[in-house]
């Protein structure tokens, strides 16, 4: 059993870690700043959520892609699902008890581990409860199906927002409607008022913080790349937590300076770039140390993820708030996933390949997701004829009993030979 003060070290490990992060960026004469900044916004994201309770604050649960901008129009504390749970594995090891308490809801192993893990969580009572559970259908099932576990796990209500799969003008009245629809669930269960002059200034913010996802994603361009080897997890963390929020903007301005500095040094994220790297979907969060190691010993970088960093095409509104939620919800990366796989995915895969000289490929395979890895020999086939190898690595993005490190460092070395003898 699990007593009540390791269940608050869920929440306490993250922001102690953070602290800790802080503290060795400080200590280091070359620490970046917008890391810094990072790490003090996260400590700050699970600082608020750890005292949500105690002061009386309305805690909203939510799914991967949810329109959190809603949230902080209202002032509603918001608590990303599946990045907490990506969180722990990265900042404890494992998540091995909330795994195991998942089992024990009777949720199968071939279940996407940061849903199980999160039941897990909730379940032990390892989280805050929150008054409302949050969700949609982006961007696969187990996202769909979750909301529904949590919910009853949690005993809260809940509302589930309903995304139609094309993009068409009616499409997008009906998202219009069913965010309307959200808004005014959440006023009923909060008794918070959407403030919607805050939700326009937030939409604006929005629309500022795409420019500068893009003006980074040009200067990792540059030959050698400037940002580091897996940075890219950083900028998704800035998206799925802080949309439209000053200390993004900030982060982003920052980090934007930074690159902009070494681009014109010619200074790359590894001291000698040999592989420009394309990565596909999300590395395992317990071996992200490993990771950096052995990019920085083989000189290898990512320098695009199609479906994370490269965003669509398109400005919003904030004379029309709602709408360019509703918008932007078909601007992110990832939407090109979502519904039947179309030339979306595929042209923007060999747009990345050639406006980022890649020279290889890696599919981080995570068993749980039958959403991905459905696209792994389609993927494979379209890189070929291009001419850019793919290496596919089955992992899980928090249970490290699916990979080992040895694992993953012959398969990456056998893959850097293969890109050496090109």
């Amino acid at each position: 059993m699990i007593n009540a003060e390791e269940k608050k070290d869920k929440i306490d490990s993250l922001v102690r870690a953070c602290g800790v992060l802080l503290r060795m960026n400080k200590a280091r004469p070359d620490g970046r700043k917008s890391e810094r900044l990072y790490y003090e916004m996260l400590a700050n994201y699970y600082t608020r959520l750890q005292s949500a309770r105690d002061e009386g604050k309305f805690i909203a649960a939510h799914t991967v892609f949810f329109p959190t901008e809603i949230l902080y129009a209202m002032d509603i504390v918001p608590m990303h699902t599946e990045t907490t749970t990506w969180m722990i594995s990265l900042f404890t090891g494992e998540c091995a008890d909330l795994l195991s308490a998942g089992a024990d809801l009777g949720l199968a192993p071939e279940i996407c581990t940061p849903h199980r893990g999160l039941a897990g969580a909730f379940a032990i009572g390892a989280l805050p409860r929150p008054d409302v559970m949050l969700w949609s259908n982006l961007i696969c099932d187990n996202t769909a199906k979750s909301g529904e576990l949590l919910m009853e796990v949690n005993h809260c209500p809940g509302f589930f927002l309903d995304h139609p799969f094309q993009h068409s003008e009616d499409e997008k009245k009906y998202l219009v409607g069913e965010l309307d629809s959200m808004i005014r669930f959440l006023e009923e269960q909060s008794g918070h008022k959407m403030d919607w002059d805050r939700l326009a200034e937030i939409v604006g913010l929005i629309d500022k913080q795409i420019e500068l996802f893009r003006e980074i994603c040009e200067l990792r361009k540059a030959v050698p790349s400037p940002f580091h080897t897996q940075g890219f997890l950083e900028l998704l963390t800035i998206d799925y937590l802080f949309p439209g929020q000053p200390e993004a903007i900030n982060y982003l301005e920052t980090l934007r300076a930074e690159l902009a500095e070494k681009v014109s040094s010619g200074q790359g994220a590894v001291s000698n770039e040999r592989f420009r790297l394309m990565s596909f979907f999300i590395p395992p969060m317990y071996l992200m140390g490993f990771l950096e190691r052995i990019s920085q010993e083989y000189g290898a970088v990512s320098v695009t993820e199609p479906f994370f960093t490269y965003w669509g095409e398109g400005r919003l509104d904030p004379s029309r708030p709602l709408e360019s939620v509703a918008e932007k919800s078909y601007m992110i990366p990832e939407m090109r996933m979502y519904g039947p796989l179309d030339d979306r995915a595929l042209k923007s895969i060999v747009s990345c390949a050639e406006q980022y000289k890649v020279d290889g490929a890696i599919y981080y395979a995570d068993v749980g997701c039958r959403h991905s890895c459905a696209t792994v020999k389609l993927f494979k086939d379209t890189l070929n004829k291009i001419d850019v190898p793919m290496l596919t690595l089955d992992c899980d993005v928090v249970d490290p009993t699916i990979t080992s490190e040895e694992e993953m460092r012959e398969k990456l070395e056998q893959f850097f030979e293969l890109l050496e003898d090109r």
